[in-house]
């Protein structure tokens, strides 16, 4: 920093001026005589230092006859009038063994310097070194002292520059340093140490130089109150100290108003309201303020930027507020403005970016404004800042178009970052640059659809990000060239096609390598060699079909991160994994990849991720992999592997993290070995063929489960009854069990899973009723035990402690009785399968409380949970349409009823009607009676409805006819009757939808309605009309009104000609039209009686 520069020389100056004014006093001569015994000490020092006579430090030291005088050694300076070694200048970068005591001898040093030089020989500063006590000047900074800092530090009352910084001291710093009031310049920084009262500080009120950097300041509440005691400071430096909000006073008259250093950045502050005040005494001549990576909130005042000798301002990454445009306004009235760094990134900024051109900013070297909130479009007058080196304005809301005059006299930037903002590149297609840049960051700025062919002119790149750029072209050969000065390349999520031809490139030598990304594109054809070169590839999500080149390349040896998932790659995988030596993650999934996995993938020692998933190998695991003891993540699902699986796997892989083997073929048992995979965190075996009783592994009862949080078993042919030890998998999130052939009860432990969401048991014989214990488990979202013997009634707690089902799947069991009304709590709930039970009772009417299924369906297509592996969608078995069919990838949007095959009696809630968000209703095979309820047609979303095969009476209501989304619809086996309402929706089924209701009438059902005859009402079905209100004064009150009415018509037909006219006209057209229509109609009847 420009700032600290000019800073640390100022200090410097003041006090080397001091020294020479002491030296000249004292007049320190080369030439002064030696006094032996200080001589002897030295020559003891320097023995502590075990400087050996081959070394060139310290060399003029020693006993020679041409070494008698001290005073001319290097790094002495001694007296001239009493010949006392008064400077000692031993800064260096040397090992240097241990400080003797003789030191202690120089009683009359002034200036020592003993920085830089490492005392492994003196794990803490001698004590002695308080002795001292007319040293003006110490500096023991960077020598590796530990310990507690002496307190006899505090008896050196002339010490005006004290530096013990970059040491290991511990403890808390000495009170006894308000003693030495004479201090100028303190710098205690990188010390670790901790202080829980600044009280010592107000007694150095002649301070100038103060650095408390990385000091535990947590409990110095009082901290800005000490601090503005200091009315000489012009350096303060607070960074890294834990900072937290002061106790809130009014700046002291005498607070420095001479500070031009202020750092109190990478503390916890977090009101701005008290921190800018406290500031502003001192604005007019600070030069650089750094509150940087605070927490702080509120306005920036824009009294701030009267500051015209600001160089350096940094507010970046807190939550500050303000308006950059008016900023820059108020800016622009210094006459002077030496502005050079200016960072107010990661914050909540607003406004657009002005014209600079006429700010007057042209020293400013740093602009980074990115991770904020600016809008609009940006001038092209921040082209004008001629000697701007970066240009950081990403991740903001800025849109319009970026032309060639916003970079025209910028021929010294080197760091461009416009990402992630709606900016659309204009420039002509032979565009040159001012610039050469050296880190290019334009992910979501658009470029294409062509490729940019003024990157061409850039030799310099070290970072080139132009992700998400909407490039749909080939990538022109020439684009590869730089790759071996590179460290990081972003072309991916674009739509760059064809193959990758590029130049023969030498292999990069450095360790740090490249990361390449070229995801999500197009690319085709084999991957080539020279792409090899990178330690981190990301390729995945093309249409590569070859990686041979790639893979048996002799330039892998940095290689540590590859990702060729979800391309085309095809054919037997090349055993030529020997020369991957640094590989730590290796993704081929979802390829076309087949063959036996390779031998020599073994030979990965540093491989923690392996996930070939998604491919077709076969054969079994290769033993050579019980070499990769480093694994985390061994991922082959969804192969064709078969065998054992290897006990190798639980002995020799200790820190497996994830193992996926799910639908393969492997048979057997599960190793007892699996049981030492203490820090497992996921294991899916399902859809494979394993077998053998459960209940001997100690896989499900052991200690070793205590990370496991996912668990998958189902689909394959494991028999017994579950261990009660459940207790152990205190972070179990999912448990599938699913279609094994367990039985007996389920287990009662089950209830301290506090942390599961998802249980799947069904498919199984389990019997015996639902544990209560299972209430315990209140964070259930999905519980699944269709398919078993399970019997008793559905408990009341599921609705009562276990807010948040999502799915809820009991059916194919032996539940009977009515459902609980407590069910109505399941306001969440998204399936609710009953079905093939024997309930009975009525359906509850607060069925109408499940709030979920009351609302259009709005959440996402899947029930996730995150794991290490990835994503699990949840998933649930319902009979649909006939079937039994699986839901994962749209169980959330589902929203289904099933009440189906029980014995429920009653009629059908009408405020069932109230959820609009029903997908699937089905109430088939059971006893309900009466009426369809006729606001059924409330069930706009309704895909799927069956209420076949009960006691329904009455008419289908007509609003059935207006779900325009309805697919199935059974009505059949009913006692339903009258006409099925107009629309296609219901005339356009099959005739089985409504069969078994023979007092039906209509298409599609062979039974005509009768024209003439009376046409049955949904009032008709209800049963004798209430007559009570037609009473004789109902007769004459309409006689009266008739009376009134056809006189009211007749006086206005005499007394208005022209109405008389219009009311015979319409009479006579009246009676054309009917007499066309019976005409028609009746000759429609004689053409039906005749095909009769």
């Amino acid at each position: 920093m420009l700032g600290v520069m000019m800073m640390n020389g100022v200090v410097y100056v003041v006090l080397m001026v001091q020294v020479l004014a002491w030296t000249s006093s004292a007049a320190v001569v080369a030439s002064g005589k030696c006094i032996e015994s200080e001589r002897q000490a030295l020559l003891s020092l320097k023995r502590g230092f075990n400087v050996t006579d081959d070394d060139d430090w310290l060399s003029s030291w020693g006993d020679g006859e041409q070494q008698k005088e001290c005073c001319i050694w290097e790094g002495v300076k001694c007296s001239n009038v009493t010949g006392h070694v008064l400077m000692l200048h031993l800064h260096g970068y040397h090992f240097a063994g241990s400080i003797s005591p003789s030191l202690g001898e120089l009683h009359h040093l002034k200036y020592l310097d003993l920085s830089g030089n490492r005392f492994t020989h003196t794990p803490s500063l001698p004590p002695f070194i308080g002795s001292l006590t007319f040293l003006t000047h110490l500096d023991l900074s960077s020598c590796y002292f530990g310990g507690k800092m002496p307190p006899q530090l505090g008896n050196l009352l002339s010490l005006e520059h004290l530096d013990p910084s970059y040491n290991a001291f511990t403890g808390t710093i000495p009170s006894q340093f308000k003693n030495i009031s004479r201090l100028q310049y303190l710098d205690l920084d990188s010390l670790y140490m901790m202080s829980s009262d600044l009280q010592w500080l107000s007694e150095l009120s002649i301070l100038r130089y103060l650095s408390l950097a990385w000091v535990n300041l947590s409990g110095a509440s009082n901290w800005q109150q000490q601090v503005s005691s200091l009315s000489h400071l012009q350096y303060l430096d607070l960074h890294g100290c834990n900072l937290v909000d002061s106790v809130s006073i009014s700046s002291p008259a005498n607070f420095s108003t001479s500070l031009s250093f202020v750092d109190v950045s990478n503390n916890s502050l977090r009101d701005a309201s008290l921190m800018f005040p406290w500031l502003m005494n001192s604005t007019g001549r600070l030069e650089e303020l750094n509150l940087a990576n605070n927490e702080l909130k509120g306005q920036i005042p824009v009294s701030l930027f009267h500051s015209c000798n600001l160089v350096e301002l940094d507010l970046s990454k807190n939550n500050l507020i303000g308006d950059f445009h008016e900023y820059i306004r108020e800016f622009s009235r210094c006459a002077h403005k030496p502005l050079k760094f200016l960072d107010m990134g990661w914050n909540e900024i607003t406004g657009m970016v002005p014209d600079l051109s006429h700010s007057q900013l042209q020293s400013l070297h740093v602009l980074r404004l990115d991770n904020n909130r600016l809008s609009g479009t940006i001038h092209e007058g921040i082209g004008q800042l001629s000697n701007l080196t970066h240009l950081n304005l990403g991740n903001n809301f800025l849109t319009g178009l970026i032309t060639e005059a916003h970079f025209s006299r910028l021929s010294t930037l080197y760091t461009l970052d416009l990402s992630h903002n709606a900016l659309a590149f204009n420039v002509s297609v032979d565009w040159i640059p001012p610039f050469n840049l050296i880190n290019i960051y334009l992910a979501r700025c658009k470029l294409g659809p062509d490729f940019p062919t003024w990157l061409h002119t850039q030799t310099m790149i070290d970072y080139l990000d132009i992700s998400c750029a909407g490039i749909s072209s080939t990538v022109p050969n020439w684009f590869w060239e730089p790759l071996p000065q590179m460290m990081y390349l972003n072309i991916s999520h674009n739509c760059f096609r064809g193959k990758i031809e590029g130049p023969i490139l030498p292999a990069i030598v450095s360790d740090q390598g490249l990361s390449i990304d070229l995801s999500f594109n197009l690319f085709e054809g084999p991957i080539p060699a020279f792409l090899s070169t990178a330690s981190q590839t990301f390729f995945s999500n093309n249409i590569f079909s070859i990686a041979d080149p790639l893979l048996c390349a002799n330039s892998t040896k940095y290689m540590r991160f590859m990702d060729l998932s979800n391309n085309d790659l095809r054919g037997e995988l090349s055993d030529c994994w020997r020369g991957f030596e640094l590989l730590v993650v290796l993704d081929l999934s979802n390829n076309q990849l087949y063959g036996n996995m390779p031998k020599s993938l073994g030979s990965l020692r540093n491989i923690q991720s392996i996930q070939f998933e998604g491919n077709n190998f076969s054969g079994e695991i290769p033993s050579s992999l019980n070499n990769c003891t480093q694994l985390q993540i061994f991922d082959v699902a969804d192969n064709k592997l078969s065998g054992r699986i290897p006990s190798w796997i639980g002995d020799n892989i200790p820190n497996l993290l994830v193992l996926s083997l799910r639908s393969n073929n492997f048979h057997g048992n599960i190793p007892l070995s699996m049981c030492n995979l203490h820090k497992l965190h996921v294991l899916d075996l399902s859809l494979n063929i394993l077998s053998g009783n459960i209940c001997i592994y100690p896989l499900l009862c052991a200690n070793s489960t205590k990370y496991m949080r996912f668990m998958d078993l189902s689909n394959n042919d494991l028999r017994g009854e579950l261990s009660d030890y459940w207790m152990s998998f205190e972070l179990l999130v999912v448990l599938d069990l699913s279609n094994n052939q367990f039985y007996g009860n389920m287990p009662k432990s089950l209830g301290s899973l506090r942390n599961i969401k998802s249980i799947h048991l069904g498919g199984n014989n389990f019997s015996g009723e639902i544990p209560s214990s299972l209430n315990n488990c209140t964070q259930l979202q999905v519980f699944d035990v269709a398919g078993n013997k399970l019997s008793g009634r559905i408990p009341s707690w599921i609705g009562d402690n276990i807010p948040n089902l999502l799915v809820l799947n009991l059916h194919s069991n032996n539940f009977h009785g009515n459902i609980p009304l407590s069910m109505c709590n399941l306001h969440e709930l998204h399936v609710f399968d009953l079905s093939l039970n024997t309930l009975s009772g009525n359906i509850p009417k607060c069925i109408c409380n499940l709030s979920a299924m009351a609302t259009l369906a709005n959440s996402n297509a899947t029930i996730t949970d995150n794991f290490t592996i990835g994503i699990y969608n949840d998933s649930t078995s319902l009979i649909w349409k006939g079937k039994m069919s699986k839901y994962r990838s749209t169980l959330g949007f589902l929203r289904s009823i099933d009440f189906s095959s029980n014995r429920l009696t009653g009629k059908i809630p009408s405020e069932m009607m109230t959820l609009i968000g029903l997908v699937s209703l089905n109430l088939s095979r059971n006893l309900f009676s009466g009426h369809i309820p006729p606001t059924i047609g409330q069930l706009k979303s309704i895909d799927f409805l069956d209420l076949s095969r009960n006691h329904l009476s009455g008419t289908i209501p007509s609003q059935l006819a207006q779900i325009d989304r309805l697919s199935v619809l059974d009505l059949s086996y009913n006692d339903l009757s009258g006409e099925i309402p107009l629309g296609t929706q219901l005339q356009t089924r099959d005739a089985s939808d409504y069969a078994g209701n023979p007092k039906l009438c209509g298409a599609p059902l062979n039974n005509t309605c009768p024209i003439h005859g009376h046409q049955i009402s949904e009032h008709d079905a209800d049963g004798d009309d209430d007559e009570q209100f037609v009473s004789e004064g109902f007769y004459i009150a309409m006689a009266a009104g008739f009376v009134m009415a056809f006189w009211g018509v007749c006086f206005s037909l005499i007394l208005k000609k022209s109405w008389r006219y219009a009311y015979f006209k319409l009479l006579s057209d009246v009676y054309d039209k009917l007499y066309v229509f019976t005409a028609i109609k009746v000759a429609k009847l004689k053409r039906i009686r005749s095909q009769i």
